[in-house]
């Protein structure tokens, strides 16, 4: 008989952070936005003339409306700002952070102008010296639900600031094209596209800033929902989610060697419990309903670690918070961000996260370090994972006993469901990977085969 561990402490790397400083004064600029993310408001007010709310429908429209023009549009304007530090300009029309904050704020606002104004858009404001500056914004839009029972939200997200060699330096040309134009880009072509269907729980789209100096807007934005008594259902983040092509080096646990291409995989990061949970949820689902109907086959990878070796990302203040949170991210990265060593020579953190380069010197890029396919495949996945979360219902309580000669599942509660599905990871088992799963209908327990105490 094979044995069934129904709770498996697997050799994850859980990443900590302190905050030294802690945000205050952390407010929503937009008291309707405030008053959604609370769950108190009429979906009535929000609704859509046409009423789209079917699962394979939604699928279906969101492979056919992400746009790799779109995409690569959001990404040019976002090289356009030279520096996104958090500590950079706020003044200046068109360079520094505060220029790209309020061209995102005016894209949510314009993706809501095109969904019967379905979308509110706000800043999440907060005080924190960062880089000289003491007062930030993070930029988000919530499209609200049509069920207000459970008053709970979903946030896809990215970080929109950029960095060169040194984290705090405002001058230098710092277009964080992969890190993280890419996922602001993502992020934003979602919020075009779901905006035009109706899910029964409310979710955040929002680009955070100060990732790169310590995870600061997403901790700030972490910090009011708790404050609050904010329910997050899953927290998406979205962080160098668009290159390809691995670099000299690259964070642990990554591409294999330099020039390595891989565009039909993609990672994902979560720690032990909740969150490991919910990557595999995501992963099973995408394998059932989503992945044979791809253009392009393509991989989820679940990743035994929350993050790479030594490295962080915006979910993790969200997961320390007791929130469930995971992490897309490219397969292949090119560099580990260590700009101290003087060999360094691949892009992450330097001047040369571009775009791409003009090799026949027309005046035009032709040779792109982000494959817009690719960013369109991933942003497909993360509309995938985020419709089965934003349409379905809440998870019921179960319990599971083990005896001689079976392992038996019973559900406590929410009997109105007509099917369930159970997965199993046998404690033999040494990968993040669930062994295999089972359905059953018509009956409130289940005996899974071959599987005993």
């Amino acid at each position: 008989m094979k044995h069934v561990q129904m709770l498996i402490l697997s050799l994850s790397l859980i990443m900590s952070f302190t905050f030294a400083q802690i945000p205050s004064n952390i407010f929503v600029t937009n008291a309707e936005a405030d008053l959604i993310l609370k769950g108190n408001y009429d979906p009535a007010n929000y609704s859509a003339t046409q009423v789209i709310d079917d699962l394979d429908q939604i699928v279906c429209e969101v492979m056919s409306n992400i746009s790799t023009d779109s995409l690569h549009s959001y990404l040019i304007k976002l090289g356009t700002f030279y520096n996104r530090n958090s500590g950079s300009d706020t003044l200046s029309t068109t360079t520094g952070i505060g220029a790209a904050r309020r061209w995102a704020y005016n894209k949510f606002r314009g993706f809501s102008a095109a969904s019967e104004d379905r979308l509110i858009t706000s800043y999440l404001q907060f005080d924190q010296v960062i880089c000289g500056m003491s007062q930030h914004r993070n930029i988000f839009t919530i499209l609200p639900g049509s069920d207000t029972l459970d008053k709970s939200v979903l946030i896809l997200e990215a970080h929109i600031d950029s960095r060169c060699e040194d984290g705090c330096d405002i001058t230098c040309q710092a277009h964080g094209i992969e890190d993280n134009a890419s996922g602001s880009a993502l992020v934003l072509e979602l919020a075009r596209v779901m905006s035009q269907f109706t899910f029964k729980h409310s979710i955040v789209f929002m680009l955070t800033i100060a990732e790169e100096q310590g995870l600061y807007g997403a901790n700030a934005f972490s910090q009011y929902c708790v404050d609050n008594n904010i329910l997050i259902n899953a927290v998406q983040n979205n962080d160098v989610i668009g290159g390809i092509t691995c670099g000299n080096t690259s964070s642990p646990p990554s591409c294999p060697s330099e020039n390595h291409i891989d565009s039909t995989h993609v990672r994902i990061f979560s720690a032990t419990g909740a969150s490991r949970g919910y990557a595999q949820y995501v992963k099973h689902l995408f394998e059932q309903k989503l992945q044979p109907i791809m253009d392009v086959w393509m991989d989820i990878e679940i990743m035994n670690q929350e993050d790479r070796t030594g490295r962080g990302g915006d979910h993790i203040p969200f997961r320390q918070d007791g929130y469930t949170a995971i992490r897309f991210c490219s397969a292949n990265e090119h560099g580990d961000a260590g700009v101290s060593d003087p060999n360094y020579t691949d892009r992450q953190h330097t001047t040369s996260d571009i775009l791409g380069i003009d090799t026949d010197l027309d005046g035009e890029i032709d040779s792109f370090f982000v494959d817009f396919n690719y960013l369109k495949r991933n942003a497909v996945i993360n509309a995938f994972g985020a419709t089965m979360i934003a349409l379905m219902p809440p998870a019921p309580d179960f319990q599971g006993t083990t005896s001689t000669s079976d392992f038996s599942v019973e559900i406590t509660s929410q009997t109105q469901h007509p099917k369930y599905t159970v997965a199993v990871r046998l404690s033999s088992n040494n990968d993040v990977n669930n062994d295999t799963t089972y359905s059953f209908t018509g009956s409130l327990t289940y005996s899974v085969p071959n599987i005993s105490s």
